[in-house]
């Protein structure tokens, strides 16, 4: 329980950080790239109930909405969902926003036609069950949809370590920002050392859990780079490439 608060308080205290973010891929070319890929991925028509898991300051939560989309969008951090709601009024639509927490749990049986994260399911403490809530809070037929990334295996390897922080400094000469939050970065590092999907090789990892799981029709991608990233951010994480999950359940 410790742990889980002290990941709780890591994400309050990084909310402004990534709604900084969050600013500039509503405002840039990300929020086409960004709405051009959920359009590829999500195979039904609008609308649909949707689900988004980890949603943050609410990137995917508002594209969704203005997809036509019947949006429920969760948080484990309190400051996240608060700004979440304050992006969407800004961008003129509206979502269902829940702070989620061990005290207030979420379990809506049978209930979405898609369920979709971004970055989250890194940060996962017990993946195979949160994978299992996530297949009964689909209805039958249902479509998970993840976009992740082996964000911690310069933690898990030193040598891909030392490639990636090659492609930082390289990336920081084209303008890759860097963030002054040592402090924070480092709690977060700590954090990362006790999750089970740092340490592994994903998404070979997730597909064979969610068949297990009874998801069928599974499916990955990897061909992200040049779509949603700057010239900086494709160097600075080419050894770390975004991938996609797509199952039906």
């Amino acid at each position: 329980m410790e742990e889980i608060k002290r990941h709780q308080k890591y994400w309050d205290n990084s909310a402004e950080i990534y709604d900084g973010i969050i600013q500039e891929e509503l405002s840039g070319f990300k929020k086409e790239a960004w709405r051009r890929i959920l359009e590829e991925h999500i195979s039904k028509k609008s609308p649909l109930k949707i689900l988004e898991i980890g949603t943050g300051p609410g990137f995917f939560a508002i594209l969704l909405a203005q997809m036509g989309h019947e949006v429920t969008a969760l948080d484990f951090s309190e400051y996240m969902i608060k700004t979440a709601k304050k992006n969407a009024l800004k961008s003129g639509v509206s979502a269902n926003f829940i702070h989620v927490s061990h005290a207030s749990p979420f379990d809506d049986i049978e209930s979405y036609d898609v369920i979709v994260s971004r970055n989250v399911t890194w940060t996962l403490h017990y993946p195979e069950r949160t994978y299992t809530e996530w297949y009964n809070w689909l209805k039958k037929d249902g479509q998970l949809l993840i976009f992740d990334a082996n964000w911690n295996i310069t933690l898990a390897k030193k040598m891909h370590a030392e490639i990636y922080q090659n492609d930082i400094e390289k990336a920081k000469q084209l303008g890759f920002p860097v963030y002054d939050e040592k402090i924070l970065f480092s709690e977060g590092d700590e954090i990362a050392k006790n999750l089970p999907l740092t340490f592994a090789m994903r998404p070979e990892w997730d597909k064979a859990v969610l068949f297990q799981l009874g998801f069928r029709d599974i499916q990955t991608r990897q061909d992200f780079h040049e779509l949603i990233y700057t010239k900086a951010e494709q160097v600075a994480y080419a050894s770390i490439p975004l991938f996609s999950i797509i199952a039906v359940k």
